[in-house]
């Protein structure tokens, strides 16, 4: 299943809202202590399918 982060709250230059789409940088956040300021959201692509 494809997913998505989703901002929470401010971090790293990211802003309440913003989708985070790229493999790496999902699997950066969810690594480290900012994976409390994102939540998983499964694509809209992979939903339709």
């Amino acid at each position: 299943m494809t997913f998505h982060l989703v901002a929470t709250r401010p971090f790293l230059g990211y802003v309440r809202g913003d989708i985070i789409a790229d493999v790496a940088k999902i699997n950066q956040i969810l690594g480290s202590d900012y994976k409390r300021f994102v939540v998983k959201v499964t694509s809209s692509a992979a939903s339709k399918g």
